[in-house]
């Protein structure tokens, strides 16, 4: 072999120890695999610690939308539209007029029931009036009686000592007897009108009883022809249209009462082992965005689950049965000055968050106690008026 073309190597360089190896990658890879592991822990650490003292402490879902009143307007009689005030979307305020239906048949029989009251006050006076007549009258009976009975003495003594025939005693006898008859069919005929009147005034007699009522009823069915908003609110789902043949049972629009509504979240049933009445809630719209939050609280939690109380419940008593996380509807009562300044509507999306750190409240509400929560006064305005209108029939035909 050919050495002239070796490289040389000095002796100092053959007994030269050996170049360590450059470990300075696998170092490094070991701190990155230790950063991220303790970056690993320090973040499992927070989520925790997140978890545990602020998270498991709040339920929240976006199941949640507005609900709340809806207020379906029907007539109270038939008839024909004749006016239509409102279209959908027009916020109305309550006793606004909204329909008016055609008065001709309701005017016709209110003038109708006027004339009947007005008869029967007369005939009913007439009866009063009877009364005092055969009053009178027995009171003639009993003169009369009076009259033949003396003569019936006078004779009874005279024709012993025969003084007057048998005959003219006869007669005087005959006479007082007839006179008591009468005056016994008078009386009778007296109990008889007296019982018609008894215990009554001419205002308050039952045929002008019923004869009133007969008259408010057509003043209320006239003053039906004018259906008017029972509560403040917005129209919506709008039927009604002028020349509409309409009935009671004919929805005529829907009325959305803003100041009526709340929220239904729908928290799965693992979500509700520690929600209770009472407890304060956030929420978010997306109408509104993040940025707006509304508190309210809870006031009720539901009875039953959707699918229980929907048209088709389910059967689950079948062999081939899946378990389906069921939901419960919480009821959430909104704040009513952000609802004025931030108004929602019937339906919009809702994110709910409820504060369960305190769980000392009721899971079923205590018995509800009596109380109006919805209430309107647009259809007492139905009968002002008629008292008025009814007293001065009695008063014009009257007589005592």
């Amino acid at each position: 072999m050919d050495t002239s073309k070796q490289p040389y190597v000095s002796d100092n360089m053959k007994n030269a120890p050996p170049e360590p190896e450059n470990n300075q990658p696998i170092h490094d890879k070991k701190k990155i695999l230790w950063g991220m592991t303790l970056g690993l822990l320090i973040i499992s650490l927070l989520i925790f610690l997140l978890w545990f003292f602020i998270l498991r402490f709040h339920q929240k879902t976006e199941d949640a939308y507005v609900n709340g009143n809806q207020v379906v307007l029907t007539p109270q009689i038939a008839g024909y539209i004749t006016t239509v005030t409102v279209n959908d979307t027009q916020l109305v305020e309550a006793g606004h007029i909204l329909v008016q239906l055609d008065t001709i048949d309701q005017t016709i029989s209110l003038e109708k029931a006027k004339n009947d009251l007005a008869e029967t006050v007369r005939n009913v006076s007439q009866m009063f009036q009877n009364v005092e007549k055969l009053k009178a009258d027995v009171e003639s009976r009993k003169a009369e009686m009076a009259k033949t009975g003396q003569d019936y003495e006078h004779r009874k003594k005279l024709v012993q000592s025969g003084a007057i025939s048998v005959e003219d005693f006869q007669h005087s006898e005959a006479s007082f007897i007839e006179a008591y008859a009468n005056l016994l069919a008078a009386q009778f005929e007296l109990n008889g009108a007296e019982a018609l009147v008894a215990g009554t005034t001419v205002q308050t007699h039952p045929l002008v009883e019923k004869a009133k009522a007969a008259t408010k009823d057509a003043f209320v069915n006239l003053q039906r022809c004018t259906i008017r908003s029972p509560v403040q609110g917005i129209v919506a789902a709008k039927q009604a249209q002028v020349g509409q043949a309409i009935t009671p049972n004919t929805a005529l629009m829907t009325l959305i009462p803003l100041d009526q509504i709340w929220v239904d979240a729908n928290f799965k049933e693992g979500q509700l082992r520690k929600v209770r009445i009472g407890q304060p809630v956030k929420m978010t719209s997306d109408i509104y965005g993040s940025g707006i939050t509304y508190h309210g609280k809870v006031v009720g939690i539901g009875a039953a689950t959707g699918s229980v109380l929907s048209v088709l419940p389910p059967q689950n008593a079948t062999g081939n049965w899946i378990k389906i996380v069921q939901r419960l509807p919480v009821r959430i009562r909104l704040d009513q000055d952000e609802i004025k300044v931030y108004p929602l509507r019937l339906g919009l999306s809702m994110n709910v968050n409820v504060d369960v750190h305190k769980t000392d409240g009721d899971f079923i509400p205590p018995p509800t106690p009596f109380n109006e929560l919805y209430t309107t006064t647009v259809f007492e305005d139905q009968e002002a008026g008629a008292d008025i209108l009814i007293n001065q029939i009695i008063a014009d035909n009257a007589r005592e």
